[in-house]
């Protein structure tokens, strides 16, 4: 708990070790995907699949900065493995202890405490870049997703009444993402999915080729997190903005997800899905509330001819089926919730990101709301993943026993 409040991270990180397709891909596709290596042996973060780094940014960005080794002993604060001038976490020293024991769930939960964080619900970090490309070899996507989930579900063993997971779905082959969401869930015990807002081989958000996975995120009640994260090989941002990553960082984080939000809402994906979570993470929320004003100030010239299946106005919609992220230290926090609703936002501390403002995400965010407010922003990821009292009681046991053993 945090100050007496529960808290629902909705979108902690893990660092992957460098060794996790050495131990957990198939056979059958391990000669697909290198690894970096040092002169001792040790394997590195960023890996290379089918000839081409798994994130862009090793290829498109020309100018680095003070960049550090992927390397898994080092100190890796961000999906483009480096620090970034004035970066939030770099300098502060603030993550030592996750560095000494190489981000491993011991570091994991040890997080928890410094924020007071009850349930987490756990992300990948170059995880966020691994598939994201068009044309890819469907049934390598599978592989490479199921050896995410396989390590990430041993991962969250350490203590999974607390830590829970995110499952990574192929989804250049709908039916392929079905099936591993079936088996991420039922086997594993994730607790939603996570999609990038980038268009998958074309295929918009709205479109009659996403209803089979829809569908099934509704009849398995978990949830749809859209999770951006710059290095997209099929990012519009990409042939928009070229090799500066400030630039596509500040746009894709932003315009990606406001292009998935107007397709969900004016494409009926709510209106036919009205059981289905949706969480718009790590892209700040005051996007969101100018966005649904938009879609409602052309609402009247268009439902009729173009969206006659709505029956809802777009700001019903989100209030019914929508989340979005904030992580504590915004500006525009307490207004977006009052235009949205404080139950509509959730909170991410990003840990162990570079951007991140751990261990200070929740204490940033009590300074700046009421406490009514925050509670309910600390709480929202409990209503995105559907936390209920039991989960809660089964965090806080599992913590206070490892406090006994401590």
């Amino acid at each position: 708990m945090k100050d007496g409040l529960r808290f629902v991270d909705s979108d902690m990180h893990v660092q992957e070790p460098g060794d996790l397709f050495e131990r957990h891909l198939d056979t059958a596709f391990k000669h697909r995907v290198t690894t970096p290596v040092d002169a001792q042996g040790r394997l590195g973060r960023g890996w290379i699949i089918d000839g081409s780094p798994s994130s862009m940014d090793v290829d498109i960005q020309q100018y680095r900065k003070r960049a550090t080794s992927h390397l898994a002993t080092a100190p890796v604060l961000g999906s483009a493995g480096t620090h970034l001038s004035a970066s939030r976490s770099a300098s502060t020293g603030g993550l030592q202890f996750a560095i000494d024991r190489g981000y491993d769930a011991e570091a994991q939960v040890m997080a928890f405490d410094m924020e007071g964080i009850d349930i987490a619900v756990l992300f990948p970090t170059g995880g966020l870049s691994l598939i994201a490309r068009d044309g890819m070899d469907p049934q390598l996507s599978l592989a490479l997703c199921q050896a995410y989930n396989n390590w990430i579900h041993d991962f969250c063993k350490y203590s999974p009444d607390q830590m829970k997971f995110a499952a990574m779905l192929p989804f250049h082959d709908v039916n392929l993402a079905c099936q591993e969401l079936v088996r991420c869930v039922r086997e594993l015990g994730a607790v939603g999915s996570f999609i990038r807002p980038n268009l998958v081989n074309g295929h918009f958000w709205h479109s009659n080729y996403w209803e089979p996975l829809y569908s099934l995120h509704e009849e398995l009640d978990v949830a749809w997190c859209f999770h951006e994260g710059t290095g997209a090989w099929y990012s519009s941002m990409n042939a928009l903005y070229g090799e500066n990553r400030f630039y596509r960082h500040v746009a894709s984080h932003w315009i990606e997800m406001q292009q998935a939000l107007i397709a969900q809402v004016i494409g009926g994906v709510f209106e036919f899905h009205p059981k289905l979570r949706v969480g718009y993470l790590e892209a700040n929320a005051s996007w969101a509330p100018g966005l649904l004003s938009r879609i409602e100030w052309d609402y009247p010239n268009y439902r009729e001819t173009h969206a006659p299946y709505l029956s809802l106005t777009p700001k019903e919609y989100f209030q019914g089926n929508c989340w979005v992220g904030v992580e504590g230290s915004e500006p525009e926090i307490d207004s977006t919730a009052q235009l949205l609703g404080a139950d509509r936002l959730c909170i991410s501390t990003d840990y162990p990101h570079f951007d991140s403002n751990f261990p200070n995400v929740s204490t940033n965010l009590l300074s700046t709301v009421s406490r009514e407010t925050g509670a309910h922003i600390l709480l929202g990821g409990a209503g995105l993943y559907g936390f209920t009292e039991g989960d809660f009681l089964k965090a806080n046991a599992a913590a206070q026993g490892r406090k006994k053993l401590d």
